[in-house]
């Protein structure tokens, strides 16, 4: 089974325990695709053959979708701590990855998107746990 097929697989069942609010369990599976891209990431020597392989666009939104889904299954486990902490260092890991590689121009409108994607989602979830945090005062 190739990377995306497996990481298709465990974020399906992943889903699948949070919809069924199963957070404890979504995010043991959501960590182990996050685990399994970040293993597979390129870096050093290799990054050349990789970005311009045509799996590359997908790797960066799977790695993206990931981080969103493991730090929203985090927030809603009471792990808001954890789910910020989670988003800043994806975003800043795709930020100077981007900004440290050549990349072909479809790559790099994919790498911008996707971080985007995780600023939105790291005010969205800051503004959350301002709103938590306000409750319980």
């Amino acid at each position: 089974m190739n990377l995306l097929a497996q990481w298709k697989a465990i974020t399906t069942r992943a889903n699948q325990a949070f919809a069924h609010e199963h957070y404890e369990q979504a995010c043991c599976y959501y960590q182990q695709a996050f685990t399994l891209l970040v293993q597979h990431w390129p870096g050093g020597n290799n990054m050349m053959m990789v970005a311009t392989g045509p799996d590359i666009e997908s790797l960066v939104v799977c790695l993206s979708i990931s981080a969103q889904n493991l730090a929203e299954a985090h927030a809603r486990r009471g792990g808001h701590r954890r789910c910020l902490s989670l988003l800043r260092r994806t975003l800043q890991q795709l930020s100077d990855w981007h900004r440290h590689q050549l990349l072909p121009s479809e790559v790099e409108e994919v790498v911008l998107g996707e971080c985007s994607q995780l600023w939105r989602e790291l005010c969205r979830q800051q503004q959350m746990a301002g709103q938590r945090q306000a409750g319980l005062h």
